[in-house]
């Protein structure tokens, strides 16, 4: 009885499988054809597969294919029906894409479309083309697609190390994840390598180029390895998955949990890079968080760049995403760690002077019973000074201090014999208060340091030295660098907590207050009157609810005057039938002036919510945008309960 208990499978990983297979019933197959390099074969391999496919009966059509006129290929490509193009002129040149649109209308049962990790061309629906992609899946089309090994999100920063060529264009893991099949498309170093200098990939004077650069035989070596083990990699994901929903026989370790801590950076990207790696060989849940101290609440551009683009990668790989705001980075990530049981911490290896700054190696000490990961960036060789905790900068506070220090010192010097040295020690400390509270602690330690070694030199026997006779003046001395240290510490404490406190009150007023009017209504007209009315008091702006009308979307509630172009009318159809973000500051139909949120239940999307700011900016920060989900998930909510009375 007890081994039939042990080989029943887990009702989780059955559940999990049901609900794959029942998205499948929907959803068009997915098939890449993945080289690791250019004139490997996967255009012709997946022409001629599909016109073997077709003799079978399939109906298959090419949506977009690029031959590179090649004439075998072209001749491949001939054989098969093919669907217009999208054609976009931009700075004079004709650009082709795949008309989305047609396809669906025309619903083959397959279509091929070349170069996955293509980026679309400007005015696009979408951005990349995996979206475009993601679309015509969705409509329950299949889809045969191609691409190189170099181009995968994860391997990215591997391969330009390797090639010294910098690789733009990507594609989520967590896309290539969900193919059905991926079929590698081989051919030796040597073979790639003759088909170059025969013109055949390349015309001959840049095929030359091309060996000595890119198509180094080296080069051509490492990549081929990288394809053929991420493949393994792939295969043996699905099979344990799959063995998983057969039996559970085997004593199946416990949920692994990564963490991979990042803060800004050129490295950050790179490191997520990494992490997603690591969760993707041991298959496990991950998270990257960013702690930003209280000092650096305004991160310079270029650092607050670093930040955005290393959170969008990690979106696109499937992360949780944490973002603090502390005063301990190796506190606060040990703290996060302990309560959420992880099990792997990936951190970067810290390089030059920051050794000695950075809070690595207080998390190794203190996350104990946590195995700890150094990833080793090598693509910037050079160690990326961090200003803020090397040294001291000549800024604003720095400035400050000093001509404190001066006003004190004079005040003191034409006190001196009409007080007593204690009390002009006294009036020393002033500066060193004032600063602590104002201030950073480096900016407090310094200048209390300073003041100490001035006092010292200008008010203490033996005067203009810095010797000190009477060693009560040294106990004083330490004194002045415990209380700005302790007066420091309290302050930064308090300008950091406050404001959070202040911004926490407010988002949890606004969402119970939205709770409470949501959990009152008793239709559909109230809940998106409430949902219009609370939306309302988010900031200056005009809103609006859409749902499904005949002919296309109409509003059910607003707040101001919405003057709805065609092009946002379809931006916020494309919302609602696809339950997906879109429009400003997203990847999809980004040319439109709103930002367009859906209202996302269990079973279906029930509308769509159409933000206008007057200052877009500031408002669609990615803190905001997890305001605005929660509004749009408690209205989701809402709206099934009254659907259910």
């Amino acid at each position: 009885m007890e081994r039939e208990e042990n080989e029943r499978p887990d009702p989780q990983d059955l559940l999990t499988f049901a609900e794959y297979e029942e998205s499948k019933k929907s959803r068009g197959s997915l098939i890449i054809y993945l080289g690791y390099a250019a004139g490997v074969g996967k255009t012709y391999s997946m022409l001629s597969d599909g016109i073997h496919a077709r003799e079978e009966g399939t109906e298959i059509v090419i949506g977009y294919v690029e031959t590179h006129n090649r004439p075998e290929t072209d001749v491949l490509a001939e054989r098969l029906e093919a669907i217009s193009c999208w054609i976009q002129q931009y700075r004079g040149i004709s650009l082709r894409e795949p008309d989305v649109d047609l396809i669906i209308q025309r619903k083959p049962d397959v279509v091929l479309i070349d170069e996955l990790a293509h980026t679309n061309a400007p005015g696009s629906r979408h951005t990349y083309r995996y979206q475009d992609i993601e679309d015509i899946l969705q409509a329950g089309i299949s889809v045969w697609t191609t691409l190189n090994i170099q181009h995968i999100e994860s391997l990215n920063e591997k391969v330009s190390l390797i090639t010294k060529v910098p690789i733009k264009e990507t594609v989520p893991d967590t896309f290539v994840a969900k193919a059905d099949e991926i079929r590698v498309i081989d051919i030796s170093p040597e073979g790639l390598i003759k088909r170059l200098l025969e013109g055949k990939v390349y015309v001959p004077d840049l095929a030359v180029q091309a060996v000595n650069r890119f198509f180094a035989k080296e080069n051509l070596l490492a990549l081929r390895q990288f394809s053929l083990r991420y493949t393994a990699q792939y295969s043996d994901i699905r099979m344990m998955r799959l063995i998983k929903t057969k039996s559970s026989s085997d004593n199946w370790p416990a949920s692994e949990r990564i963490l991979v801590p990042i803060r800004p950076g050129p490295n950050a990207e790179n490191l997520i890079r990494a992490g997603y790696r690591l969760a993707y060989r041991l298959d496990a849940e991950w998270t990257v968080i960013s702690v930003i101290e209280e000092k650096d609440t305004d991160l310079p551009p270029q650092e607050e760049k670093w930040l955005i683009s290393a959170l969008d990668t990690a979106r696109r790989l499937g992360a949780t995403i944490i973002r603090y705001r502390g005063d301990d980075v190796a506190a606060d990530i040990i703290r996060y760690a302990k309560r959420n049981h992880i099990t792997t911490i990936l951190m970067g290896k810290p390089k030059g002077f920051n050794v000695l700054f950075s809070p690595v190696y207080r998390i190794i000490r203190g996350a104990r019973g946590i195995d700890i990961i150094l990833n080793d960036s090598r693509e910037n060789d050079k160690p990326i000074p961090i200003p803020r905790q090397i040294g001291v900068r000549i800024k604003e506070e720095y400035i400050s201090g000093v001509i404190l220090i001066g006003i004190i010192t004079c005040v003191n010097y034409l006190l001196t014999g009409i007080i007593s040295s204690d009390n002009q020690m006294i009036i020393q400390l002033i500066p060193v208060i004032i600063i602590s509270l104002l201030f950073r602690r480096d900016v407090a330690l310094v200048v209390a340091t300073v003041s100490i070694l001035i006092f010292d030199f200008a008010f203490v026997l033996p005067y203009y030295t810095f010797a000190i006779t009477d060693w009560e003046y040294f106990i004083s001395f330490v004194g002045y660098v415990v209380i700005a240290l302790i007066i420091s510490t309290l302050a930064t404490r308090l300008r950091h907590i406050v404001p959070q406190i202040w911004k926490s009150e407010a988002q949890i007023e606004a969402i119970g207050t939205l709770s409470q009017a949501l959990a009152d209504s008793t239709d559909r007209k109230e809940v998106f009157s409430s949902l219009i009315e609370h939306i309302s008091r988010i900031g200056p702006g005009r809103y609006a609810i859409f749902t499904a009308g005949k002919t296309g979307v109409v509003i059910l509630a607003q707040h101001g005057d919405i003057d709805l172009t065609e092009k946002e009318s379809s931006i916020a159809w494309w919302v609602l039938v696809h339950g997906q973000s879109a429009g400003r500051s997203t990847d999809t139909l980004a040319g439109g002036d709103g930002y367009f949120l859906p209202i996302k239940g269990n079973q279906q999307t029930f509308g769509v919510i159409g933000f206008w700011f007057d200052n877009p900016e500031e408002m669609l920060s990615a803190d905001n945008k997890e305001i605005y989900d929660s509004i749009a998930s408690l209205g989701a909510l809402a709206l099934e309960r009254v659907k259910i009375k």
